[in-house]
This record gives C-alpha cells, structure tokens and sequence, in this order.
C-alpha cells in the first residue's frame, strides 16, 4: 500500500466519522426536543444504577 493510499484512506475514516458524529448528536437534539425530561430521567437511572453497582460492591467484600 503506497503512502498516498494510505492517507487517502485516514481522509476517508476521518470523514466517516464526522458523519457519525453528526447523525448522532442530531438524534439526540431529536429526543430531547420530542421529550424534554429525558435529562432528568436519565440522571435518575444512572443514580439508581450506581447505587445498585455501590451495593453490589459492599455485598461481594462480605
């Protein structure tokens, strides 16, 4: 593989990911706008999942 192919090819994952990038972050501007809890939702979930990852923790060393 020549340089030049392998620049061309770090071009296009770089461009591949951009567009990544950008379809996600505009699906999340779609969710919070259709449902603007959903940061507050998702704040409680992560409390309640670490809060059981905590126990678990404190469990396991019995």
């Amino acid at each position: 593989m020549s340089h030049v192919s392998r620049q061309g090819l770090r071009r296009y994952q770089r461009g591949s990911a951009v567009a990544e990038y950008t379809i996600v972050v505009l699906f999340l501007v779609l969710v919070l706008m259709a449902n603007p809890d959903a940061i507050p939702k998702l704040i409680q979930s992560l409390k309640e999942a670490y809060s059981s990852f905590v126990y678990a923790l404190s469990v396991s060393w019995i």
